[in-house]
């Protein structure tokens, strides 16, 4: 296969309660070469337009957006994981969603198995028939579970089609469903491979090697940023740093294509390191000073204050039901608990919901093993603006660290703080 590029076209359709969300979306699979350990190096590109059609039919359409991710994956359909496959997880035509992860039995009749390596603590659920290779196809059927489903009322079901000549997937339809929130509704889609054409070898390795200088590069960038957040202290020399990382890197960098990604890059720095310095400065009210004061109750009405926790390191967390990525972290914050289950360490959890039965629903259906609270008067007291966000307060009730957002390594990032605070 390496010489070979796979063109395979998404097309979807959600309908829900604003209106009707279209789109299209193109991914290119570059098999670049075989390597020792039997994996193939591939180069993917996916490129997807939207258009928006509103209650009144007023249709928009976006811009074409590219994005590029390289990875190492082998015959049975796993991958070895990533930064730039972790950014592109969310694309309608992410590699694994469509190249399955296979058994290692196929002798029953019919095989059942699962797969969970997922930036986002998803998991995929499959069933197949026993693969007959007097027929061509093999259909592999697909359940896609997600953290967020109890809360959104969400299912994601789907059929693969194996060419069992090819053995490559040559099809695959399905549809989704929400119950809650401005978007409910219901989504189908299709992929259809719709070629495999050779291409030019040496001008792949060129596009390869510049690809794989600007991910270093983004990699490198990104790590800066989590520094500054580490060390306020240091924006400026960090800064500083960002930009000449950049600058070294464009001259080594001449296909048009790859320019534009790292133009982008480029162009965000300025207000990359604006929000940054925004934050610093209003976390400056808080961190490495005495936390506010304030009393609240839990959602069984046994009332809670700060001055309860004296001598305990402890983490609030700041959620709502309509926040995605507050409930992708609880799980993670799950594991905390888990971690720190016989140390001096509380975790309250902090729910603003305008609607208490929404908190109700989402702590009945996640099962949190530590205290939630009615916080909507906790909003101001730490000038909460994002969620999720997590507040880190040691033993002397000093706030020591704030962090804001979903990150995929967010219980080990949070045990790397906490820890020397015990």
């Amino acid at each position: 296969m390496a010489g070979k590029k796979l063109f395979y076209t998404s097309r979807s359709k959600f309908v829900y309660s604003q209106g009707l969300l279209e789109a299209k979306a193109i991914l290119e699979i570059w098999v670049m070469s075989k390597k020792d350990d039997g994996s193939w190096q591939l180069l993917l590109r996916n490129t997807e337009t939207t258009a928006r059609t509103d209650e009144r039919s007023t249709r928009v359409e976006s811009t074409k957006d590219t994005s590029w991710a390289a990875c190492d994956f082998f015959p049975n359909g796993y991958y070895k994981r990533n930064r730039t496959m972790d950014r592109i997880s969310q694309l309608d035509l992410y590699l694994p969603n469509i190249f399955i992860p296979l058994p290692d039995d196929f002798s029953k009749e019919t095989i059942t198995w699962e797969s969970g390596d997922h930036p986002y603590n998803e998991q995929g659920r499959y069933s197949a028939d026993k693969p007959d290779t007097t027929n061509r196809s093999w259909i592999i059927h697909v359940t896609h579970e997600t953290p967020l489903d109890a809360i959104y009322l969400i299912e994601q079901k789907a059929e693969v089609y194996i060419d069992l000549v090819k053995m490559i997937p040559v099809y695959k339809k399905g549809e989704s469903t929400r119950g809650y929130g401005q978007y409910a509704g219901r989504a189908t889609y299709t992929v259809l491979l719709d070629s495999i054409v050779d291409f030019d070898t040496l001008q792949a390795k060129h596009y390869r090697d510049e690809l794989m200088v600007l991910f270093t590069a983004d990699s490198q960038y990104n790590d800066i940023i989590s520094r500054v957040e580490d060390n306020p202290g240091q924006l400026l020399p960090l800064r500083k740093e960002a930009e000449n990382l950049l600058n070294r890197v464009k001259p080594r960098i001449t296909v048009a294509e790859v320019k534009a990604l790292l133009a982008r890059i480029v162009d965000d720095l300025p207000e990359d390191f604006e929000y940054l310095t925004g934050q610093i400065r209003k976390r400056a009210k808080f961190v490495n000073k005495a936390s506010p004061r304030w009393e609240a109750r839990d959602f069984s009405g046994k009332k809670h204050s700060l001055d309860d926790y004296r001598g305990k390191v402890v983490l609030l967390d700041f959620w709502y039901r309509g926040c995605p990525w507050c409930i992708r972290a609880m799980p993670m914050i799950k594991r905390l608990a888990e971690h720190f289950r016989n140390k001096d360490f509380s975790i309250l959890g902090v729910n603003t919901d305008k609607e208490r039965s929404d908190a109700i629903f989402v702590l009945e259906k996640m099962n949190l093993p530590y205290i939630n609270l009615e916080g909507r008067d906790l909003i101001k007291h730490y000038e909460v603006t994002s969620y999720p966000t997590f507040i880190i307060i040691d033993k002397q009730g000093l706030v020591r660290r704030i962090l804001i957002g979903y990150e995929p390594f967010l219980t080990e990032k949070l045990i790397e703080i906490i820890a020397p605070l015990l």
